[in-house]
């Protein structure tokens, strides 16, 4: 390869990672980083806790620790925390989403509830499911670095 062949490729590669980080469709830096988020803080409502350098469990719920002696609900004391009378997840689990915007992301729960549940408040518990987490972000990390070196070749 000659020199000037070197410059092409290298201004070519930076104009590919360039594209990556920007591209909002489905293969772009935004999306990959808004998915793998999502699925990392969706099944936070599976571990009953929040993992960021090891799973820091919810508080339990009343409803388990003293169940009422008649309930409406016969799954009240089994069911999973924040999770809804149907066992499968409830709205909160389902209302987290992620909006790609060239090179950056936000993922949120739309819940107008959710704050209360993710940081606590005089009545709620804290039981944290969306913020910072060092395993989430290696994964992103090595999801980043997969698709950086297809491009970067």
């Amino acid at each position: 390869m000659t020199p000037e062949q070197f410059v092409k490729n290298l201004a070519q590669m930076a104009v590919d990672v360039n594209k990556f980080i920007n591209d909002t469709g489905p293969g772009g830096a935004p999306t990959i980083v808004g998915k793998t988020a999502v699925d990392f803080f969706t099944q936070n409502f599976d571990r009953q806790g929040f993992l960021n350098r090891g799973l820091t469990p919810w508080p339990d719920v009343k409803r388990r620790t003293h169940p009422p002696k008649k309930s409406k609900h016969p799954t009240d004391a089994v069911r999973k925390i924040l999770i809804g009378h149907n066992m499968e997840g409830g709205f909160l689990k389902r209302s987290i989403s992620y909006d790609p915007q060239p090179g950056n992301v936000t993922v949120f729960s739309d819940a107008h509830y959710a704050p209360y549940h993710n940081e606590g408040t005089p009545k709620i518990p804290k039981r944290q499911f969306i913020g910072d987490s060092a395993e989430m972000d290696k994964l992103i990390d090595a999801e980043l670095e997969r698709k950086l070196k297809n491009i970067i070749k």
